[in-house]
């Protein structure tokens, strides 16, 4: 399968840290956070990977190159300008079941559990499954409105809809390339989930994987105390 992993962002609230490393590739534990993903790809057999790089790319694309050296087939997306985590669609249409991934959390989820969940939905015209991980606090999260197996809805953080939140992780249809709006910035969670949520298309995975979220120079630091 592949996989692609987002990691084209800015990382404004790890700034000053991210005004000369892109966030993907601050250490964690001494290990850059993207070399924590893919570990746990290469745990779940994935080594075909595509970086979607906008931020500092030619940072990221020094560091991995081919992915040879890490034990991986890594090809690049690069975005010139900042697309949005869906504009990378636009760059390269998806032809069959896909993995996006975001590349600045760490989250050890098991893709055969997902991906034979996932194929369920697909049979109920599922065009997207989204992990969720369930939080005692979700005050800092956005989190979802779920509809037996379905996401009905999002919900803005301050007002939970329930105690799961979107840990950035989906499988995707290549029937997605259908619900596209005509412009160049395309945001998964504005422009396209909710589409599908209304359609009734947008599926949830619960897990109990841990997740590894670092949102900004706090949680970055406590993590690497950790």
């Amino acid at each position: 399968m592949k996989a692609i992993v987002l990691a084209g962002g800015v990382g404004e609230r790890l700034r000053p840290l991210t005004d000369e490393v892109p966030k993907p590739l601050l250490l964690l534990q001494g290990k850059a956070i993207v070399e924590h993903i893919f570990d746990i790809l290469k745990k779940n057999n994935v080594t075909d990977v595509t970086l979607a790089v906008g931020y500092k790319k030619e940072k990221v694309m020094e560091r991995f190159a081919d992915g040879s050296a890490f034990g991986f087939n890594i090809d690049y997306i690069e975005e010139d300008e900042p697309l949005g985590t869906a504009g990378f669609l636009k760059m390269m249409p998806i032809k069959e079941t896909t993995l996006v991934m975001n590349g600045d959390d760490i989250f050890d989820f098991n893709l055969n559990d997902f991906l034979k969940k996932h194929k369920e939905f697909v049979e109920k015209g599922a065009v997207a499954t989204l992990s969720l991980v369930s939080l005692d606090d979700t005050e800092s999260f956005g989190t979802v409105k779920l509809d037996a197996d379905k996401i009905a809805d999002f919900v803005e953080k301050g007002k939970p809809a329930s105690n799961f939140v979107s840990v950035g992780h989906y499988l995707i249809e290549p029937t997605v390339m259908q619900y596209l709006p005509d412009k160049k910035r395309i945001m998964f969670e504005t422009d396209i989930f909710p589409k599908l949520a209304a359609e009734g298309r947008l599926f949830a995975y619960p897990s109990n994987a841990k997740w590894i979220y670092i949102r900004d120079l706090e949680d970055y630091r406590r993590l690497n105390k950790e």
